[in-house]
């Protein structure tokens, strides 16, 4: 089944990284993200984008560096 949004929480478990890292990358790209109450929904299309900058900060894990950071 494909999901249009996932939360934050959704999101570091699908990369396997910690919630405030997720929290710090979509909390630092200009769309504004929709919220259902508390939860950040973050849309599907952005999550290549999220992966991206997990990359650039070094907080994605990678077979190359064996593993989180």
């Amino acid at each position: 089944m494909h999901r249009s949004h996932y939360t934050v929480g959704d999101t570091a478990r699908l990369f396997g990284v910690q919630l405030w890292r997720i929290r710090r990358v979509v909390d630092a790209l200009d769309d504004q993200l929709p919220r259902a109450g508390q939860y950040r929904l973050i849309p599907a299309d952005l999550l290549p984008v999220v992966a991206e900058r997990l990359e650039e900060r070094g907080w994605l894990t990678t077979q190359k560096n064996g593993g989180r950071r």
